[in-house]
């Protein structure tokens, strides 16, 4: 929609290819309804939030910024507030204000609804239209690939923008699912469903290399740990090949030491309170219940019996407890996907293909994926309209 909002400023006319039954299907899920429509941040912030060839969207994010989309989505009926991080909604909540502002903008562009790309149309090395599923073709100067990438296959998300890319010969970097929640192999952290642990810091390693360490919001699930900090997490793993250990720091603004002066006056007040009582002062009910036997003790142990390398068990199991890896959830699951067309055979100014003429890429379909925040659909958003007013402007100065 971005890519055609831009196309049709510039003089292009502009046919909109949709296999789904409406547009904006993935819009409607995002930020759980309520659309987490971009980040305010300036480019350079936007860039530190992307883990992969973030450089790459410099020219992108330039050329339209998040406060240049919040402006053209007021000028079409829809306000915006920023919140925590920085994060861009929709004033009314509603993912539907997004998508209704996008196709207000775009109004002149031919929409064709529940029609899929079969294949591009090439002449040597410049692409002259596309094949449809249904026999037909479209002739055209220039086309925009916009498929998305393989999160969510629901909404459309089927790797079709790969196929197509490959079959001109370009690369596709392996793809992985990311910010997806992560499976784990302790059957305590899964009986934990449901709880939700805030301020809390996750740190990876392989190795001695320190992949992640960040603080934040986590929940337990029945297969593990999903949440902010989880999803964030798994987008540093991707491609890592070694043994991945995970470590929670349940009380990040205390050290061993201020931990073990805590409990020793708690046993100097109270020695005949049992431990897991003591704990539900550090840990949330359900927790705590369970946490003496992370630390190999047990739970109704009177806390004055504990000897001094009990308490230090304690304390250094409470700022460092180990979770078992056991890989990420899958692509239904993936917010978005890591991996897609290499970047260096797009022209980072145009959005062009350095391959294939009039060719243009936007969005997940590129090999570049970024944190949690706002900031992937500005990634859609800056490379959509970089392409649309590349393709139309290149095409209609040729044309004229």
């Amino acid at each position: 929609m971005m890519a055609a909002i831009a196309a049709q400023k510039e003089g292009g006319q502009v046919t909109l290819v949709e296999k789904n039954e409406k547009l904006g299907k993935k819009l409607y899920i995002t930020g759980k309804g309520r659309c987490n429509v971009s980040n305010d941040a300036d480019t350079q912030g936007l860039i530190r939030n992307i883990p992969h060839n973030g450089r790459f969207l410099f020219s992108a994010f330039e050329s339209f910024s998040p406060q240049d989309l919040c402006a053209l989505l007021h000028a079409n009926g829809c306000d915006t507030v920023v919140e925590r991080g920085q994060r861009v909604f929709p004033a009314s909540n509603k993912a539907s204000d997004v998508t209704k502002a996008l196709e207000k903008a775009m109004l002149g562009a031919k929409i064709l609804l529940h029609t899929q790309v079969a294949d591009l149309i090439l002449d040597g090395s410049q692409v002259k239209g596309v094949a449809l599923s249904n026999g037909k073709t479209l002739s055209c100067d220039a086309v925009i690939i916009a498929t998305g990438g393989l999160s969510y296959p629901s909404t459309g998300s089927t790797g079709d923008g790969y196929f197509f890319a490959q079959s001109c010969g370009h690369t596709v970097t392996d793809t992985s699912p990311a910010l997806v929640p992560i499976n784990l192999r302790d059957a305590w952290a899964k009986s934990l469903q449901g709880l939700t642990l805030k301020n809390v810091r996750l740190t990876a390693m392989t190795g001695k290399k320190r992949l992640f360490s960040e603080q934040g919001e986590l929940l337990f699930t029945h297969f593990g740990i999903s949440g902010p900090l989880v999803l964030s997490l798994s987008s540093y793993l991707v491609g890592i090949q070694g043994k991945i250990d995970l470590f929670l720091d349940l009380k990040p603004a205390l050290t061993v030491e201020k931990l073990l002066d805590r409990l020793q006056r708690e046993v100097d007040a109270n020695p005949r309170q049992e431990l897991h009582t003591l704990m539900q002062g550090y840990l949330p009910r359900t927790m705590a219940a369970l946490f003496p036997d992370l630390c190999d003790i047990d739970a109704k142990k009177a806390i004055g019996t504990l000897s001094l390398a009990q308490r230090r068990a304690i304390a250094q199991t409470l700022k460092k407890l180990s979770l078992t890896f056991d890989g990420v959830r899958s692509f239904s699951e993936a917010v978005i996907t890591s991996g897609g067309v290499c970047t260096k055979e797009i022209n980072p100014s145009t959005m062009e293909s350095k391959l294939i003429q009039n060719l243009y890429f936007a969005g997940e379909v590129i090999d570049v994926d970024a944190l949690t925040g706002g900031f992937n659909l500005q990634i859609a958003f800056s490379t959509g309209y970089k392409a649309g007013k590349s393709a139309a402007t290149i095409n209609f100065k040729e044309n004229k």
